[in-house]
Formats: C-alpha cells, sequence, structure tokens
C-alpha cells in the first residue's frame, strides 16, 4: 500500500488525528504565576512517638525531582502536547528562579519572556512523599504585585509576539503576576490581533475573565465565584448560567463535578463531559492539562465541545501521574485512537 493510501485510511479510522496533527503548529503564549515545584520521597513506616504524623525516612542525600509548576506547568503540558508555548510573567532572581529556568528549557521552553525581579521571591512548593503519596506540601512563597516597570516589559514583549500567536492562555494562582492594569493591556491587545483567551481565574480576579473565549474553574473556585454551592446538578446548571454571565466569557467549563466536567455556552446549551480521569487518580495539576489541550484543540479547529473532551482525556493522563503532573502525548493519543501511533 503506498504512503499515501495508507495516511487517507489512518486519517478515516481515527479522525482526531487531523486535529491532534495541528498541535505541532500552534504557539500559545502562556501568561501568569510560574513556581517551581519539588518532589521528595521516602518511605514512611512507622509513626512518630512524639506527634501522631509519619516518620518519612530519607537517604543521607536525598534525591528530588524538580518541575516548572503553575503558569509552567501549563506551558509544559502545551508542550509535552505538541504545540509551542511562550511564557510571560514575572520570578525572582533567585535560586527557585534560576532552576525554573533550567527546567524549563530542558523541555524545551523558551524563557525570554519571563521578567526578574529582585525583590521576588519565586515560588516553591516542596511536596513530602511516600509510597506514592503526599503526606506534606511546603510553600515557600511571598505574593507580591510585579512592579509598573515589569508591567510595561511584559505588555511590550506580549505585543512583540502577539502577530505569532495562534492563542493565549492565563492561568492565576494569584502569586502576582496576573495583574489588572497588565491583564488590561494583553487582552485588549488579544482582541484587536482576535487571538482566542483561555483563563484560569482565582475568586479574587474574576475581572481578567472579561472577554475570554472561555473559562476553566474548579468546583470550589466556581462556587466561590458564584457565592453559591453546587452540589447537584440542577444547582450546578443555575450556579453555573450565572457565572458565565458574571464572567462576561464566551464558554465556561467547571471542571470537579461528580459526573465530570460541565461545559456552559453563551448561547445557553450546557454539555456533561465525561470525567477523563480514574476515580483515585491525582488531582494536582490536572486543571492545568485541561487548560492547555482546551487551548490548543480550540485553536487547531475543534469546536468547545470536542476540545473539552479532549481536555478532559488530557487531565486524566496527566492525573494518573504522581506528583506534578505532565501531559504525555503518547499515551494522550493512545486514549483517543486506541493505538500508540504518531500522528
Amino acid at each position: 500500500m503506498d504512503r499515501k493510501k495508507f495516511r487517507t485510511m489512518k486519517e478515516t479510522l481515527h479522525p482526531l488525528n487531523k486535529l491532534l496533527r495541528k498541535f505541532g503548529s500552534r504557539t500559545i503564549g502562556v501568561l501568569g504565576d510560574y513556581m517551581l515545584d519539588e518532589l521528595v520521597s521516602g518511605e514512611a513506616t512507622r509513626i512518630s512517638p512524639e506527634a501522631p504524623v509519619p516518620v518519612v525516612l530519607m537517604d543521607a542525600y536525598p534525591s528530588s525531582k524538580l518541575s516548572p509548576g503553575g503558569a509552567g506547568n501549563v506551558a509544559v503540558n502545551i508542550r509535552a502536547l505538541g504545540g509551542r508555548p511562550i511564557p510571560f510573567g514575572a520570578i525572582g532572581m533567585d535560586l527557585s528562579g534560576s532552576q525554573l529556568r533550567k527546567e524549563l528549557r530542558k523541555r524545551g521552553i523558551p524563557c525570554d519572556n519571563l521578567a526578574g525581579e529582585r525583590q521576588r521571591l519565586t515560588p516553591r512548593k516542596v511536596r513530602i512523599a511516600a509510597r506514592e503519596r503526599q503526606l506534606l506540601r511546603l510553600d515557600f512563597e511571598k505574593p507580591a504585585p510585579i512592579s509598573t516597570k515589569t508591567v510595561a516589559l511584559l505588555a511590550r514583549s506580549f505585543a512583540r509576539w502577539a502577530p505569532k500567536l495562534n492563542g493565549l492562555v492565563i492561568s492565576d494562582y494569584s502569586k502576582g503576576s496576573v495583574q489588572n492594569e497588565l491583564s488590561n493591556q494583553v487582552t485588549a491587545i488579544a482582541r484587536q490581533r482576535r487571538i482566542p483567551v483561555f483563563v484560569a481565574p482565582k475568586p479574587e480576579h474574576p475581572e481578567i475573565c472579561r472577554h475570554s473565549i472561555a473559562v476553566v474553574a474548579n468546583l470550589s473556585d466556581a462556587e466561590m465565584m458564584a457565592g453559591r454551592v453546587m452540589r447537584n446538578r440542577v444547582s450546578l446548571e443555575a450556579a453555573g448560567r450565572q457565572l458565565l454571565a458574571l464572567l462576561d466569557c464566551s464558554y465556561l467549563l467547571i471542571a470537579g463535578a461528580r459526573t465530570g466536567m460541565m461545559l456552559f455556552e453563551k448561547g445557553g446549551a450546557i454539555h456533561e463531559v465525561p470525567d477523563g480521569r480514574e476515580p483515585a487518580a491525582e488531582l494536582a495539576g490536572s486543571q492545568d492539562a485541561v487548560l492547555a489541550a482546551l487551548a490548543l484543540a480550540f485553536c487547531s479547529g475543534a469546536d468547545i465541545k470536542e476540545a473539552a473532551e479532549l481536555a478532559s482525556l488530557a487531565a486524566g493522563h496527566a492525573a494518573l501521574k504522581f506528583g506534578a503532573p505532565e501531559a504525555d502525548r503518547h499515551p494522550f493519543l493512545k486514549a483517543i485512537t486506541g493505538k500508540p501511533e504518531e500522528v
């Protein structure tokens, strides 16, 4: 069978392959709070006699796994799924900042648009684990708004990159990079250039969602922004509609509902998206995978429902990984096509 005929047959068997192949030609800006994640593993075989806590036994020189966290994990997911992420944000000129840059570059992600601030502490989250279960997390951080100088620098950087971007993700972790002034400038440029914007907000900053294509929120954050609980399907649908109008966006994707994710459209339609995670899967970082896959799929030509379904699958794979998960392109494709083929 000639190569062209084989490729055509393969696309017929796996119609999403054509969409997934477009991921490699998509450049997505990622504005947000960049952090360093560290995982330290040991053995916990007994409870301390001093307090009802496990004793974690470490080697004399325990090795730790470093990886980009926060918006950095969104960028890593975009890269792992075949896209090209361009980070925008502020980090400290400290050891954690240097290590974060190194980890991003190791994954093929440029750091030219990460502004360094001398007085800023790069957020670092250290997870202590035993037998693939997290026992404790230590957060080293001192959130502070970025300076006026950094706002201007990042806005100029984004303006230079805007003609090359297919989409923009804003990942807010309330550490100071996603500031109203910067967000307003960046989204204004995005609207002018017709760049679709995807936002993962924190409840204290709902205004950054305005005019975006899609907002991704976990259930607890959605409840805080809506000011009401979402305990069942009826309350979820009512609060979701209210929140969609409040955020002034085209689509709202709420993750963490009992049946999976709920997708709300501005026109009134509501879709239930099956949860791609296993029941006991690790939750940390799965929202980052949702955001990355949703943006890539939509910017590659998928409609919003298809993009949400792909995002759920990406999150399902990421959630099966221990620690700060990263989407892996090959198993993600296998989950969709049933075969571990290249696209």
